[in-house]
């Protein structure tokens, strides 16, 4: 679907070329070109059936009508979303009501303004008749947002103002999700982190990116919308809109958003930062939104032991963001892993008003906020050297500075982390799910279950303190089933195992803690005995002694 799309959905009063290669601005297609109509209360559709000098564009009866379906349910909703009906162009095109071409306009779809100098202006819409895609709902809610925008205020002088046109096609298809309800089908295509959020070329070249318009004229910047509108309502768009249209002619998209955020009692830098946290860890109710995972400028691998880490410098562009992704331990889930912290710092270019923040991406984990200090931030962030092969923790590095061409516009952090391993703190990695119960019959093979086989990890002298009531032993098995633990002659009952590593615990009696501390006791024997999953079968058994170290004596009194 997003080939498509690559140079789709280009309003035209923002891409130069689609403009040359549709009709001139205010020359509507006549009626000998698309002599048909299918009317509805609020839209004309203009369409032809000719196979023989225009089969290109050629649609029936019935698809002119599903626009014309398609173009009121887009009205019904955009309106009930708080956004003005736009006004009537008079006699354009026959009457006051919407109209809508279906022919050949050089892109796939387009909103043409009536008048290139006025703002705000009445426009009217054109859909590629021979794409199927230019009739969806997305696309004809997309382009319906468009005239309504333009009937609130056009960015003026054209084409001094094309890169304000970020706002209007970034908004316009965070509607067009909207409206088709974030239709899967239609693709979610997000432009990357680092390309700036207001990024657009004022020569309508590729200066945004090089292969893919979409992302090139801002259609991919649509969550930042969509972020906007859950935390302020859909109302908060239109601020946006009217706040442009009181500020013209020196209004820009940029200075639009700052004023209606500034009515909220907050800023902009502020609300890029809080976007990005929300961006960083999905936190959208948009379902389509929320198995997203930042792309990583780089990647560190923490490893095993304690020390500093390599982190490459990171340059961030105005109002842009780069992750630096760290991964635990060395990807083998072999060893046996311990609790460490990863101290970060991050040297922040002055004027870029960056707020880093740290997230790992496994559910329930919440982004933690690094302590800023001046240009500096620092954060002491729980860790471990297990290996987890579908997490990762998140740095975002954001650059929240508005402002274009200048030395923060290629702003270097430098990170600094170091690895901080506590080899006394044995850990594991989160267990696995829980099993799906599947209700399916037992098919007899014949076969006895097998008792696993077992490898303990530790000396052969197991040691506690005077105060540990609990054995913990870390047990490596080839397969599931459990493990028997007797003391003597005291049984310390079952725990279950599974194939790999195992951290098993048992808890010691009084009465044998005692015992215990008598050396060369026979009840000092630790025998663990592998057993299958059924009880049938028991393996060879490992055997350990342990001992218990003497209560220290109280001091005496002087």
């Amino acid at each position: 679907m997003r080939s498509f799309r690559r140079f789709a959905l280009l309003c035209a009063v923002a891409a130069g070329s689609a403009v040359l290669a549709g009709p001139a601005f205010g020359a509507r297609p006549g009626a000998l070109l698309l002599p048909s109509t299918i009317q509805t209360p609020h839209f004309v559709v203009h369409y032809q059936s000719d196979l023989v000098n225009n089969a290109q564009f050629a649609i029936t009866q019935t698809q002119a009508g599903d626009v014309a379906a398609l173009a009121e349910r887009a009205y019904t909703a955009e309106i009930a979303d708080g956004f003005p009906a736009p006004p009537s162009d008079g006699v354009l095109g026959g009457d006051g009501r919407i109209d809508v071409y279906v022919d050949n306009p050089g892109a796939l779809a387009l909103t043409v303004p009536d008048n290139l100098a006025a703002s705000p202006t009445t426009s009217y819409i054109e859909l590629d008749g021979s794409q199927e895609i230019a009739m969806h709902q997305h696309t004809i809610a997309h382009e319906l947002f468009h005239v309504i925008q333009l009937s609130i205020w056009q960015p003026l002088p054209f084409p001094a103002h094309l890169p304000d046109y970020w706002l209007l096609e970034g908004s316009a298809e965070w509607m067009g999700f909207r409206v088709d309800h974030y239709d899967p089908s239609f693709g979610i295509d997000l432009g990357p982190s680092d390309l700036s959020l207001d990024c657009r070329d004022p020569l309508g070249n590729n200066m945004c990116d090089l292969t893919d318009d979409y992302k090139n004229n801002g259609y991919s910047r649509w969550p930042f919308f969509e972020y906007l509108v859950e935390k302020y309502g859909t109302s908060f768009i239109r601020d946006i809109f009217t706040q442009a249209a009181a500020g013209a002619p020196a209004a820009t998209s940029m200075s639009a958003i700052a004023a209606a955020l500034a009515a909220k009692g907050t800023t902009l830098e502020d609300t890029y930062n809080a976007w990005i946290t929300a961006d960083m860890t999905a936190g959208y109710s948009v379902t389509a939104l929320q198995s997203l995972k930042p792309a990583a400028y780089a990647t560190v691998e923490t490893g095993l032991v304690s020390g500093p880490l390599t982190v490459p410098k990171v340059a961030v562009n105005h109002l842009s963001t780069r992750y630096v992704k760290f991964t635990r331990g060395d990807n083998d889930a072999s060893h046996l892993c311990y609790a460490a912290t990863l101290n970060l710092s991050v040297a922040m270019p002055a004027g870029t008003y960056s707020k880093p923040v740290f997230y790992w991406d496994a559910k329930g984990s919440l982004p933690t906020a690094l302590s800023v200090s001046g240009n500096t931030a620092t954060a002491a962030i729980p860790w471990d050297t297990c290996t987890y092969p579908s997490n990762g923790g998140y740095l975002a590095l954001s650059n929240a500075s508005s402002t274009v061409n200048s030395i923060v516009d290629a702003a270097d952090f430098t990170v600094t982390a170091t690895l901080a391993v506590d080899t006394t703190k044995l850990t594991t990695p989160t267990p696995p799910p829980n099993p799906v119960s599947v209700n399916t019959p037992v098919v007899p093979v014949g076969a006895a279950d097998v008792a696993p086989t077992l490898e303990l990890f530790g000396p052969e002298i197991l040691k506690l303190s005077a105060t540990q009531t609990q054995l913990r032993l870390i047990v490596s098995s080839n397969g599931p089933g459990s493990v028997r633990g007797k003391l003597g002659s005291v049984d310390l009952g079952k725990v279950a195992i599974r194939g790999g590593s195992n951290d098993v615990r048992f808890t010691l009696p009084k009465n044998v803690l005692k015992s215990l501390r008598r050396s060369a006791s026979a009840s000092n024997v630790l025998t663990l005995t592998p057993l299958s999953s059924d009880g049938s079968a028991s393996g060879a058994p490992l055997v350990r002694k342990v001992s218990v170290a003497a209560p220290k004596k109280p001091a005496r009194r002087k």
